[in-house]
């Protein structure tokens, strides 16, 4: 199957994009015209909840990141298929960086579960020992798909700051635990997202099977995915068709998409 979307892409309006100057919309859509990719979800991170203050790194990235974008859009001219959406966050299970209201206003939610780099802000796990990590990844992550909120969880069980354990981590989940989860994220239709992170030296030192293995149960289970560079950069776009070494190994299809992004919706 051929990769045609990329449902995660940052903007300027990121704080931690990498080329504010070159990360432009027009620049984004002009390099997917030229490889070919038909549909771009932009996915700027976003913490709009008042009931949920944000930390100071996520304060300036309220809604106003969208109405921005979306003027940015305006002059545009594409043969692109632009979907305006977000990347939101949680600070723990239950706590959420967006709004039922926010959600339904966009195109797609990425949801992200597993931002435990931000130590003094996201709730950590018991102790850096894999089986905790994994526990604390296992309660995000099920908490994010019966949310209401998420098209598609980001990063599935990628843990920031603990991915040089993610071999190790991912170890400690059952594939009966993975079952489980996997079959309530079906259910509620949330979409599991397939990303560059997953692929062994570009985020940390993994091995590819360690993702193999749990998208292989996700498949099994009955989700479907999403593809995303998680691009920061021109040249973290670049790299969406890497992700084929993913797609082909799990023997996806276009039925295994969300119905969002397949090629023929």
């Amino acid at each position: 199957m051929r990769i045609t979307h990329d449902l995660h892409i940052h903007t300027y309006l990121s704080t931690c994009c990498g080329d504010k100057i070159n990360q432009t919309p027009r620049a984004i859509l002009a390099l997917a015209e030229e490889m070919g990719v038909t549909t771009i979800g932009f996915s700027d991170h976003v913490w709009a909840n008042p009931g949920v203050p944000p930390s100071d790194w996520y304060r300036p990235q309220d809604e106003n990141q969208i109405r921005r974008l979306r003027e940015d859009l305006v002059a545009l001219e594409t043969d692109v298929r632009v979907l305006v959406g977000c990347e939101a966050d949680m600070r723990a299970p239950g706590a959420f960086g967006i709004t039922p209201e926010l959600a339904a206003d966009l195109d797609h939610v990425l949801l992200a579960c597993s931002h435990f780099h931000m130590r003094d802000f996201v709730a950590q796990p018991e102790s850096a020992a894999p089986r905790d990590v994994a526990r604390h990844l296992l309660a995000f992550f099920i908490s994010g798909v019966t949310s209401g909120l998420a098209t598609s969880i980001a990063h599935p069980f990628l843990p920031l700051g603990h991915i040089e354990q993610l071999d190790a981590i991912i170890a400690t989940i059952s594939d009966g635990e993975f079952a489980e989860a996997f079959g309530v994220a079906g259910e509620h239709g949330v979409g599991l997202e397939i990303t560059t992170g997953f692929l062994p030296g570009i985020d940390g030192p993994f091995s590819l099977e360690t993702p193999l293995r749990f998208l292989t149960l996700a498949k099994q289970a009955g989700c479907h995915f999403t593809c995303g560079s998680d691009a920061h950069t021109p040249a973290r776009q670049r790299e969406l068709p890497q992700l084929t070494v993913l797609v082909d190994a799990l023997g996806l299809t276009e039925d295994d998409l969300l119905p969002l992004v397949r090629a023929t919706a």
